[in-house]
């Protein structure tokens, strides 16, 4: 997925647990990148759609959609970190599971503020430790 590096954000975490069907818990999951030096205040109790359907259409015959949802917001050295990260869909548990050096790419291009309200969905894709997607179709 290419990203004009102003609209690239980053979604990292320091573990990942699995403990009930369709749900993973991010452990120290915080945003990075360089949209945060343009993005409106991030709220507590708030939600996002990550839309991974591109990376995923050759594993289900379906939309690949996950929501991120986090409790708590805290500011700390040009990051923000997220308390009661989870990411919810029906397939999160059936494909590859997270691992702790992974991470995952947002796209945030056609979500200025002006725009937000009609752009819910965000594209987004699992990057590995090496800095590639996670899943790769042969293309």
């Amino acid at each position: 997925m290419k990203i004009l590096n102003k609209y690239r954000l980053e979604l990292r975490w320091n573990g990942v647990e699995y403990n009930q069907e369709d749900l993973a818990q991010l452990k120290g999951a915080y945003f990075t990148g360089p949209v945060l030096k343009e993005t409106a205040q991030v709220r507590e109790n708030d939600q996002m759609t990550l839309d991974m359907t591109h990376q995923h259409k050759i594993y289900i015959p379906d939309y690949y959609q996950a929501i991120l949802r986090w409790s708590g917001v805290e500011y700390k050295d040009g990051k923000i970190f997220l308390t009661g990260a989870t990411i919810k869909g029906k397939y999160v548990n059936s494909i590859s599971r997270l691992r702790s050096n992974d991470w995952i790419l947002i796209d945030c291009a056609d979500h200025e503020e002006k725009k937000h309200a009609f752009h819910l969905v965000y594209w987004s894709e699992v990057i590995n430790a090496s800095g590639e997607e996670k899943f790769k179709e042969d293309r």
